[in-house]
């Protein structure tokens, strides 16, 4: 099916009536996927600005806990898709599995969602006067959008480099097994966790 001729009838089936399916359908369509590639990185861009030039933290420290956000990304990206994604009765839980029924519907969080969370975070945390909350949190925010062009690119893009080959594999595993190979933009924490295809292999094997 031509991914422009998608509409919310070709995923009826996947995204039944209820309330967190309604929710899920917010995430659905071409204008908010590529919004939240617009709105995501003026957010971290924002939040960089207000840590340096009206919070006064220092530049060096910016730079150390951004680095340190976008490194802890990593284990939110794979605890999301594993604990979230695949568990419970969420609106979540309901885009993914579309996800999963066709991979290259443009589906993603509502921009607003994540807006919303994220200025609710900087207003806390302007209130309160805290240090590199804000950087921390641009540093994650930053990995979330890595991991959405990463992930747009794997569902389409057959290039040769090794690397990127073999994490093209490892989840175009899980798209056939879902319950393992959660990791997307690193296969770290499912070697660690013991959820990669090939651990799962070698367990059933003894």
């Amino acid at each position: 099916m031509n991914l422009l001729k998608m509409t919310l009838d070709d995923l009826r089936p996947s995204l039944e009536d209820s309330t967190h399916q309604r929710i899920a359908r917010l995430g659905l369509g071409s204008t908010n996927y590529w919004l939240t590639f617009v709105s995501d990185p003026l957010t971290v861009a924002f939040f960089i600005f207000w840590e340096i030039f009206v919070l006064r933290s220092r530049p060096w420290l910016v730079v150390l806990t951004f680095i340190t956000g976008l490194v802890t990304w990593t284990f939110v990206e794979y605890s999301f898709h594993r604990w979230i994604y695949h568990k419970g009765r969420t609106a979540a839980h309901a885009g993914h599995m579309a996800h999963h029924e066709s991979p290259e519907i443009l589906i993603a969080m509502p921009w607003f969602v994540v807006t919303a969370v994220f200025g609710g975070l900087w207003y806390l945390a302007t209130r309160l006067g805290a240090h590199h909350v804000l950087s921390v949190a641009a540093g994650i925010l930053l990995g979330f959008v890595i991991y959405g062009v990463f992930h747009h690119v794997l569902h389409r893009f057959d290039f040769q480099f090794r690397w990127y080959r073999r994490l093209r594999a490892h989840h175009t595993v899980h798209h056939h097994f879902p319950n393992v190979n959660f990791g997307v933009t690193s296969r770290f924490w499912d070697h660690i966790l013991r959820t990669s295809h090939q651990n799962r292999s070698r367990s059933a094997a003894r």
